[in-house]
């Protein structure tokens, strides 16, 4: 683990942390990386060094006539047993090109993060797009928390660079999914 890294988790250490993945924006990052994430080996890593309050996984659900129903879902199961999952359909949108599927979940982790930001100390967003600028702002400035943006450095929005971020990257060795 980089020096960086360590920082970051030492400057949170002892503080009530929330952890928040957005699966959407995960799911492109690791494609596109090459590697998986095993979110098991992520959670423990996380819980030998920090206090987890909660560990959220946000996921779209394909339509059960999908091709990627089955195995969604027996992802999802392997999730329960450590984590607690977030749901929402998946979206399908016709074009011209075909049909785009979208499975954004940044409304739900934002509504969770406002419910839940009085029992917290740290939010920890598990994404890198920058649909999470405000909402970084707001537990900043507003509620005077502290927010971390853990996600693949390709994928990692310039302005999540100015502050407290972790690139999966950095931590493959001791995350990687290996069948």
């Amino acid at each position: 683990m980089d020096d960086n890294i360590k920082k970051i988790l030492k400057n949170i250490h002892g503080f009530k942390i929330g952890v928040f993945i957005d699966n959407s924006n995960l799911y492109h990052a690791q494609k596109d990386a090459g590697w998986w994430i095993d979110w098991k080996k992520f959670k423990l890593l996380l819980q030998k060094q920090l206090d987890i309050s909660f560990y959220n996984f946000y996921i779209a659900i394909p339509s059960k006539s999908d091709v990627d129903y089955r195995s969604t879902k027996a992802f999802t199961t392997k999730l329960k047993e450590f984590s607690a999952i977030k749901t929402k359909p998946m979206k399908y949108i016709k074009t011209r090109a075909g049909v785009l599927r979208k499975g954004d979940v940044d409304v739900e982790i934002v509504l969770d993060v406002v419910r839940n930001v009085n029992n917290l100390d740290v939010i920890m967003i598990v994404a890198g797009d920058s649909d999470y600028l405000e909402l970084k702002n707001w537990v900043i400035k507003d509620c005077k928390k502290k927010i971390v943006f853990v996600c693949l450095r390709n994928h990692m929005a310039w302005e999540y660079r100015y502050c407290w971020h972790i690139y999966l990257d950095k931590i493959r060795k001791l995350i990687e999914y290996k069948k």
